[in-house]
């Protein structure tokens, strides 16, 4: 179909903007503004919309900027760079105010105007401490296309941290790196923040080789940005770490949050192991944790549980005021680490253990345990079915942190069907130049007379 132009009426969760035919159907774009008009050409055609591609703009929005990055519309990673950063927080205000307003309970309509302006991230650019790439065909690392499997090779990343995209190009500098990559699906860089130096994570097809561990071993001695490399994949246990010299083998990374004012009073440490969970914005995760302890309002007398924990990222913190905290996580290597950073930070008021999430919830509502306060970070998918329990373990607050609007919205109409009255939402925006938006939500148990 040829060229037509269309009208931007807003931005809609995935970072689509959204414009009407003429004859009102629903046309969804990528990389366009609210307000814009655009030729357009249509790419798909689904059952109630269509999927199309902007070919001209027509009439700009005054926010767009022209995006930084020469990779910008065939990496499928940012899809805001050409907007301006005080525009891309509404935007994503936007996106979940549209969510909301949406969803079939009233309670989440009625909850629009309690949606607060996102809190902006101390750094628009270089601000990621992980990054994880494919590897192409010919040896290459990139970042997938846009909903496809072809790789888009890149020497650096502009959301990366300084310190990884200085690895990048000193790994691609050397030819047995590129022999390395031969068996190679994946390859994932990590900042260790408490040296600066960089974790090597290749992901292998098959059980790494002796010929493996030796080239390995060559790179990690000569070059000088990166610590260690491990191989991980789906068939095997994790190989290494491959080391530089006499350093310590075990050594977690590790990284230092500040005193957070009104409830702590001293820097905590806090360490993961390498192919663990760690928010990926170090800087706007200290705003974050400031956020959920606000609403969490911890006192001496106030009894935690932390569900999803982690490695303590929000459990620690909150124990350094609380009577208690038990904190619940799925995967073995974190609750190691949260019990470390425990230990670390001299508490002896947490208990940790390794647990599904819906299984444990179970069972400690059929023992009728219950928490002053409940936190829960859950994964993209969100915790589908679990409000009923929750609801059990609940005696005042729950804290919810959401990585996924859409996700959230689902989950905050189950809760307020469960008994909860949503009382505050705090975007805290942790992906700068992308769609994606974190959401803490308080929720208060209802008082029935």
């Amino acid at each position: 179909m040829s060229d037509a132009p269309l009208s931007i009426e807003k931005i809609v969760n995935g970072g689509y903007g959204l414009a009407r035919r003429d004859n009102g159907q629903i046309v969804l774009l990528r990389h366009v503004l609210p307000g814009e008009t655009v030729k357009a050409r249509i790419l798909l055609e689904k059952k109630g919309f269509a999927e199309a591609a902007a070919t001209e703009i027509l009439a700009a929005s005054p926010h767009r900027v022209p995006p930084p990055c020469p990779k910008y519309g065939r990496c499928g990673g940012c899809d805001l760079q050409h907007c301006d950063y005080g525009q891309q927080l509404q935007i994503k205000k936007g996106i979940i105010a549209d969510l909301l307003q949406r969803a079939p309970q009233s309670a989440l309509q009625q909850a629009v105007p309690l949606l607060a302006d996102p809190i902006a991230s101390p750094q628009v650019f270089g601000y990621r401490q992980r990054l994880r790439l494919q590897i192409d065909e010919h040896r290459k690392p990139g970042f997938r296309r846009f909903h496809s499997h072809q790789c888009v090779p890149i020497t650096e990343c502009l959301l990366a941290r300084a310190e990884l995209n200085r690895a990048l190009q000193q790994l691609q500098g050397q030819p047995l790196f590129h022999k390395l990559l031969a068996g190679t699906t994946e390859l994932e860089l990590l900042l260790n923040p408490s040296n600066a130096s960089v974790v090597c994570l290749i992901h292998l097809s098959r059980k790494p080789r002796p010929a493996d561990m030796k080239q390995a071993e060559a790179l990690v001695a000569t070059l000088p940005a990166i610590e260690r490399i491990e191989f991980h994949g789906q068939d095997f246990l994790p190989c290494g770490p491959i080391i530089k010299g006499n350093e310590d083998r075990n050594k977690e990374l590790q990284f230092l949050l500040p005193p957070f004012p009104g409830h702590t009073d001293k820097s905590i440490s806090l360490a993961w192991e390498a192919g663990g969970f760690c928010q990926v914005n170090l800087a706007q995760n200290i705003q974050l944790i400031q956020t959920v302890l606000d609403f969490c309002k911890p006192d001496a007398e106030t009894t935690v549980l932390d569900l999803f924990c982690g490695m303590g990222n929000f459990s620690i913190p909150l124990a350094m005021q609380s009577a208690s905290l038990l904190g619940i996580e799925g995967q073995g290597s974190a609750i190691r680490c949260s019990r470390k950073n425990s230990d670390q930070a001299g508490l002896t008021n947490t208990l940790f253990e390794k647990s599904p999430i819906h299984t444990r919830c179970q069972t400690l509502a059929a023992a009728g345990r219950s928490f002053d306060c409940v936190v829960i970070d859950p994964p993209r998918q969100g915790a589908p079915g679990l409000a009923p329990h929750i609801a059990t373990l609940t005696r005042k607050r729950l804290v919810y942190i959401s990585c996924d609007p859409a996700t959230l919205c689902r989950d905050l109409g189950e809760l307020v069907q469960s008994g909860f009255a949503i009382k505050k939402l705090q975007p805290v925006d942790m992906f700068p130049q992308t769609h994606h938006i974190e959401t803490v939500a308080l929720l208060e148990k209802e008082i029935k007379y």
